[in-house]
């Protein structure tokens, strides 16, 4: 592994994956079709509400269709105002789903880049499509979330991919041309070879 690479491409393609975060959550909001906010949430009742449910920050469920994560603040403030820990928290997360990434380019098979941008994006089609189908399907997570987060997470692994793969070629240590060079089959086999020797004399 090339360690100029390994951390050019870590930092180069955890930037590019968190500006296209940035940019599907917070101007294309393509998962946000699927969520409803609470009616009359005005003065965190609903919060409020669910607290007395859920005395301890965490998972609960209930078997009646219930599944809800809960994060409530002692003096139930606004989430906006951990906006920028969490931010910090999403790009350190990105720098080590990268880092991963990068150190399994040289198991790939050498592929174009944009060849590569599409296995990535397959691959994400196929983890997270496992994931929030299966959320769909047993907690009835809203489709247009479901199909929003399959959608964000396949371009941001096509987009992933294609920047590890040309900031590999760029890196690529260069190669001695002989060294890979298949030898040239005599058409008149063994005899032509040996007459050839003999020429040469």
């Amino acid at each position: 592994m090339r360690p100029r690479f390994l951390v050019t491409g870590t930092l180069v393609g955890a930037l590019v994956l968190f500006v296209w975060q940035s940019v599907s959550n917070g101007t294309l909001h393509l998962a946000e079709p699927g969520l409803k906010p609470f009616q009359t949430d005005s003065m965190a009742v609903a919060a409020k509400s669910i607290r007395a449910l859920a005395p301890q920050n965490g998972m609960y469920y209930s078997p009646y269709g219930v599944l809800a994560a809960v994060d409530i603040s002692r003096d139930y403030a606004h989430k906006g105002s951990q906006f920028v820990s969490m931010m910090v928290k999403q790009f350190l997360l990105d720098i080590g789903v990268v880092l991963i990434l990068a150190l399994l380019m040289d198991r790939l098979a050498e592929q174009s880049v944009l060849r590569t941008g599409a296995i990535f994006g397959a691959l994400a089609l196929a983890f997270m499509g496992m994931i929030d189908v299966a959320n769909h399907i047993w907690w009835g997570y809203a489709m247009p979330w479901t199909a929003g987060n399959l959608i964000d997470q396949v371009i941001s692994f096509f987009i992933l991919g294609v920047t590890l793969s040309a900031l590999s070629r760029r890196f690529a240590e260069p190669r001695i041309a002989t060294a890979e060079r298949q030898g040239v089959r005599s058409q008149g086999g063994l005899a032509a070879t040996e007459a050839g020797a003999r020429t040469g004399r």
